[in-house]
């Protein structure tokens, strides 16, 4: 379970870079903009609160 929280976590991260690249490019739109990045952000905040600062299992 917690690798697969740390997967989602760290694809939500290239989400967040990789969303704002498209706007700039012009291929989606300010709204579409802001309601990806904010999913991406919930989202990482999300899986980020199940795996970050515990230690890793054996």
């Amino acid at each position: 379970m917690r690798k697969l929280m740390e997967t989602i976590s760290y694809l939500s991260l290239v989400a967040i870079v990789v969303i704002p690249s498209l706007f700039y490019a012009e291929k989606i739109s300010l709204d579409m903009n802001k309601t990806l990045l904010i999913v991406a952000t919930v989202v990482w905040f999300a899986s980020a609160l199940c795996w970050m600062g515990r230690e890793k299992e054996s």
